[in-house]
């Protein structure tokens, strides 16, 4: 089937408005018109490699595969609309996929005061938590949330994403989304911060872990991990300052 879905691919993107009536039979392509299509129309579909079947009075494209003879192909093959076939199908053969494009957009504003815009020490970093990131909809104070601070090379603060969401005691963190909108939103440096719902902002051992492996990953991105800072009630507590910020 790996023609016919090509086929279909470029039918749907050069011709999507004759998509609708199109048949897969076997695997041909089948196009029956009830009036002639216009020389426009039959010219582009010749481009696509359609033929006009006289005898069977339909535009057809083999696909690749021969006619069978004598009887006909509809009465011995399944028929199939051309949307009934399965995105999974398409994208399973590797020919016609569907992709997207992307961009980084803002989810909100979060104004500023001058002493926030630089986060250049743990206090900072925890200043802006507790005036934008505890604050939004989606923060639950009852589970560990992961957030990064996006810094540009002044270590002005940009934005923050909140990355995770884990467990009274947990939280699965990976590099590929710690560091993806980073990236995208070309900052410099970035500072990780989550709570601990327990209120004790001393690290645990795989906060530690973490944290080392993600300054590996940002070295090979050439994006400075500066600090991670853990949230408690009322204290915070900076890795960099305890020390564990070594290579």
């Amino acid at each position: 089937m790996t023609n016919t879905l090509a086929l279909l691919g470029r039918l749907k993107t050069e011709m999507p408005e004759l998509l609708s009536q199109a048949e897969v039979v076997g695997k041909w392509v089948w196009l029956e018109f009830n009036v002639p299509p216009l020389q426009e129309v039959r010219t582009r579909l010749k481009e696509l490699g359609f033929h006009w079947n006289r005898r069977r009075r339909c535009w057809q494209h083999p696909c690749g595969h021969l006619e069978p003879e004598r009887s006909h192909p509809k009465s011995r093959y399944s028929v199939r609309p051309a949307g009934a076939l399965e995105l999974n199908e398409v994208a399973a053969l590797g020919r016609v996929v569907n992709v997207k494009e992307f961009k980084v957009i803002s989810l909100r504003e979060c104004p500023l005061p001058e002493t926030l815009h630089l986060c250049d020490n743990p206090q900072k970093a925890a200043d802006y938590w507790h005036l934008h990131v505890k604050t939004i909809p989606l923060f639950n104070p009852d589970v560990e949330c992961f957030t990064v601070l996006m810094l540009n090379t002044r270590r002005r603060c940009k934005g923050h994403q909140l990355v995770s969401m884990g467990t009274m005691d947990s939280l699965l963190v990976h590099p590929r989304e710690v560091f993806r909108a980073a990236i995208i939103a070309g900052c410099a440096a970035i500072v990780m911060m989550h709570n601990h719902p327990s209120g004790d902002p001393t690290p645990s051992d795989s906060d530690i872990k973490v944290t080392r492996d993600l300054i590996r990953a940002g070295q090979l991105v050439k994006i400075e991990v500066l600090d991670h800072v853990i949230i408690g009630n009322p204290n915070h507590c900076s890795l960099r300052e305890l020390g564990y910020f070594y290579q």
